[in-house]
């Protein structure tokens, strides 16, 4: 059975095998997001995910200790599931003890307390997770099917389990003219979720979006680029917990990585030098040239 939809990794997992287990998103709702359009969710056949495991067996090495599962977010699979995924990989390639994956936030609500223990003692760690914005006005427009309060109540619950995990922040995605309050709640979320890792991803609405009707009728409006790296700097101003943030994703105009907070003023002060500098049409072209950005 063909995988139809593109596989995705963050930064952290670029070097690690790739086995997809799901096709599409269980969502599928997010109206910045296209990834998946009509590609129905589907949990993999066994035999299928078993002949993947087999390929990647005959080039592992001595080194070969993580997986990445691919899928829109595979870790909503049952957890009976998942375990049947890491005892077939473990049986053909030994060295593995490690596995991550993109995750929602609804993913982890439905599992049980004893589910995140159980996929922790098999290494399910650093998870990726579309937490997007703490600012519940944007992630109910968005559709994203989680509120702040989730975000940091399923956080405390992955923490417990001894699961660490990445959040991305979406820029931008409150629209224009939000941006630096969705920035603060975001910060005051993310912080008292404590993440790992902070991804950085900006906002990039293409005509092929279920966002772009909403544009077209006026009820979102995209925030400009030096509008959205303000944004950006009020986010890190207002981060208060150990992680590490990563703004270097292809959509990111701005590109930098540092710890909080023993780096933050320094990443603050490098946006201070750099924002005065920005112009707006030459950033708005770069962005349309990498992603065909039409708004």
């Amino acid at each position: 059975m063909p995988v139809k939809s593109p596989q995705h990794r963050p930064p952290q997992d670029m070097n690690c095998p790739m086995l997809p287990i799901v096709d599409g998103c269980a969502h599928g709702k997010c109206r910045f997001c296209d990834i998946f359009t009509d590609i129905p969710f589907t949990a993999l056949p066994m035999e299928t995910v078993i002949s993947d495991i087999e390929g990647i067996a005959k080039y592992s090495t001595a080194i070969t200790r993580r997986i990445y599962l691919t899928g829109g977010n595979p870790f909503t699979l049952p957890t009976k599931r998942l375990i049947e995924v890491f005892d077939e990989v473990e049986k053909r390639i030994p060295t593995v003890n490690s596995y991550g994956g993109f995750c929602r936030i609804a993913d982890i609500a439905n599992k049980s307390d004893e589910d995140l223990a159980l996929l922790a003692s098999r290494g399910v760690d650093d998870i990726a997770i579309g937490a997007e914005s703490g600012f519940d006005e944007a992630l109910a427009f968005m559709r994203k099917g989680h509120t702040a309060a989730d975000i940091i109540e399923q956080a405390k619950r992955l923490h417990k389990a001894g699961i660490s995990f990445t959040f991305f922040y979406l820029t931008g995605m409150a629209g224009a003219g939000h941006t630096e309050e969705n920035a603060i709640a975001s910060a005051k979320v993310f912080s008292e979720a404590a993440p790992k890792r902070i991804l950085i991803v900006t906002m990039t609405p293409t005509k092929t979006w279920p966002l772009a009707a909403d544009i077209q009728a006026g009820r979102w409006k995209v925030p400009t680029e030096i509008e959205m790296a303000h944004e950006i700097r009020t986010l890190i101003a207002n981060l208060d917990c150990d992680c590490t943030v990563n703004c270097s994703h292809d959509t990111d105009i701005l590109r930098f990585q540092g710890r909080v907070p023993e780096n933050q003023e320094k990443m603050l002060e490098l946006l201070d030098n750099l924002i005065p500098k920005m112009n707006e049409q030459a950033s708005r072209r770069m962005r349309e040239m990498l992603h065909k950005a039409t708004f």
